[in-house]
């Protein structure tokens, strides 16, 4: 009975122990000191560098989780490095308007195609047969013999104005007959640098290809102003169904060459290249081209012009 007595004894205090001591667990508040612990180190054991750290302030006034918020480090945005002025400037030209009628990217490809249907040939820079405007003879011919081409025929020739006066001051020296009158002009020709090749032709028999070089006179320095180009190839003759095949043929294979070499043409219903107006220019036909500069031949027309006028104003009259 004793024992009993006493069990229930030390059974009831255990409990009401554990009761208090839970109750006094409760009501525990946690000082201000119990914040100010040292970290050495994180739960790995390993030792941390605190040297750089800001120490860490707290309100005990507030909750964890408000001085957590208050603590925690701000984030540094990196600023990218903003482009130059220059560099935006052309930024905002090249985007600007994008998706619009009026992107700026679109409106530059538009006026290249607009530059470019409205732009022009310049035949001063053209050639037939490696032979270009304004080429000495010499240079012509040098080029045309490089092609395979031999010269066939070669035309000197004397201006009309130096003829007639030369013909005079023969005459009056008593010269007579047309051989003598002739020889006596061209040699007082060639003592006074007027006697030029006025036209040559250089033929390529294999293909029969001709091509006729016309030259200026002396008083523009005996240029080229005027090339012509002529193949029979192209201008096959025949009715038969070999003719028309080997005709056509040799026509598409010309026009192409033509296509491949000056372009398409400045006025394709006139099929002419050229800048205009009094310009070099080239035209085409199925067989045959020529290659011309009228200012170079007016200018030589001109030039002796003047010297024509300058012989005819000397003092003929006595009265």
């Amino acid at each position: 009975m004793i024992k009993h007595v006493f069990y229930t004894a030390f059974v009831c205090l255990l409990v009401c122990s554990n009761q208090a001591f839970a109750q006094n667990k409760q009501m525990t508040v946690m000082d201000s000191d119990d914040l100010n612990f040292n970290i050495t180190e994180d739960a790995f054991g390993n030792k941390l560098d605190l040297k750089n750290e800001a120490p860490v302030k707290v309100d005990t006034s507030r909750s964890l989780s408000q001085n957590l918020k208050q603590t925690a480090p701000e984030k540094v945005e990196k600023k990218e490095k903003a482009p130059t002025e220059t560099a935006q400037s052309w930024i905002k030209n090249l985007f600007k308007g994008k998706g619009d009628k009026n992107d700026s990217i679109q409106k530059l490809l538009d006026e290249n195609k607009l530059k470019a249907k409205s732009r022009k040939s310049n035949a001063a820079v053209f050639d037939i047969a490696g032979v270009m405007l304004q080429m000495s003879y010499a240079q012509a011919e040098e080029q045309l013999l490089k092609r395979g081409y031999r010269k066939t025929n070669q035309k000197m020739d004397v201006p009309n104005f130096i003829r007639w006066r030369n013909e005079e001051k023969c005459r009056n020296q008593g010269v007579v007959g047309y051989e003598r009158l002739e020889s006596c002009i061209v040699l007082l020709a060639k003592k006074e640098n007027y006697y030029f090749i006025s036209q040559a032709s250089f033929n390529k028999y294999d293909t029969k290809e001709t091509v006729e070089v016309f030259l200026s006179s002396t008083f523009t320095n005996n240029k080229v102003y005027k090339v012509t180009y002529r193949t029979e190839a192209a201008n096959k003759t025949g009715n038969s169904a070999k003719a028309l095949y080997l005709r056509n043929l040799k026509v598409f294979d010309f026009w192409k060459k033509i296509n491949q070499k000056y372009g398409e043409p400045d006025n394709k219903e006139d099929i002419l290249w050229g800048l205009g107006t009094n310009k070099p220019y080239l035209q085409a036909q199925t067989g045959f081209l020529k290659l011309e500069d009228p200012v170079l031949k007016d200018l030589d027309i001109n030039r002796m012009a003047r010297e024509d006028q300058r012989f005819i104003h000397s003092d003929i009259y006595t009265f």
